[in-house]
């Protein structure tokens, strides 16, 4: 067998004539990966990001944030991650110490909820509402630090304005359909819309699960309070979703002599984007409200 100098293997390899000189096509084309923790708030990275990294979405579209308990393969993914997107209001309760034992190890994180106005509730302790992507302008006032952060991990030069555009047209046309109704006054599952109605001129008069989380549970007292405050307040409807109890929400529309409204507000729920799901959920509030 003849044997090709050095020299001249180098040139052909330079000119690529040779394919087993050349560079596998995944190492040539491998794109950073970008875990983010839910559907929605994943929808607006990739809207961010494009073809130039690779979204990985973590909780199922349809499961709880609030309970969703890690996999083995999440736990690897988080682990393998360029830069790892969440909540950071202790949304996804069944993954802060995952996400925090990957931080020790550096994988860069950014946390959402860091970079906004957050919305609190006082009390015994003062509480974060962690449901900030149900306003776009959340995601308008994080964007530029997320995108710095994701550049940052990633080596990428990833710029937010189109998005930002995007998003803020999207806020625009919510307030568009919610001043078609004369008064945005509702009664929610859990304590989930106030970023909303505060966004919207909306007011969220009570909850059937008083608490930010789904996992909590409201008394029988709470609910005779819930009936009068709703029946003084003229509430047209009853906003049910993840996590409310549907005898609850039911027995109490029933008595109100109102409809029950099943909003998704967690996850896209075959919404094709954040966008859709956005107008999704504006207009069944708007229909409802009527």
């Amino acid at each position: 067998m003849r044997m090709i100098p050095k020299t001249v293997l180098s040139v052909i390899c330079l000119l690529g004539l040779l394919p087993a000189c050349s560079t596998p096509e995944s190492e040539s084309s491998a794109r950073p990966n970008i875990v983010v923790t839910y559907s929605t708030l994943g929808s607006v990275v990739l809207d961010l990001v494009g073809d130039a990294a690779e979204v990985t979405t973590l909780i199922p579209d349809g499961q709880d944030p609030h309970d969703y308990q890690p996999s083995a393969r999440d736990i690897e993914a988080i682990n393998n991650a360029d830069i790892v997107v969440s909540n950071g209001l202790d949304f996804e309760e069944g993954l802060l110490e995952v996400l925090a034992t990957a931080e020790t190890k550096g994988i860069p994180q950014f946390r959402l909820g860091n970079s906004i106005t957050q919305r609190v509730v006082e009390g015994e302790h003062t509480i974060a509402d962690p449901h900030v992507w149900l306003s776009p302008a959340n995601f308008i006032q994080a964007l530029p630090s997320l995108t710095a952060a994701i550049n940052n991990a990633t080596g990428l030069s990833i710029d937010e304005t189109s998005a930002i555009d995007r998003l803020t047209q999207l806020d625009n046309e919510i307030k568009e359909i919610i001043g078609t109704i004369s008064s945005c006054v509702m009664v929610s599952g859990h304590d989930e819309l106030g970023y909303f109605a505060d966004r919207y001129g909306c007011t969220v008069i009570g909850a059937i699960i008083p608490s930010f989380s789904t996992t909590s549970e409201a008394t029988a007292k709470q609910i005779a309070e819930l009936k009068v405050l709703a029946a003084s307040n003229n509430v047209k409807a009853v906003f049910t979703g993840l996590g409310t109890p549907a005898e609850v929400s039911e027995q109490l529309a029933s008595e109100l002599g109102i409809a029950t409204v099943s909003l998704s507000t967690h996850y896209l729920n075959d919404a094709a984007n954040y966008r859709d799901f956005m107008l999704k959920l504006a207009n069944q509030i708007a229909e409802a409200l009527r």
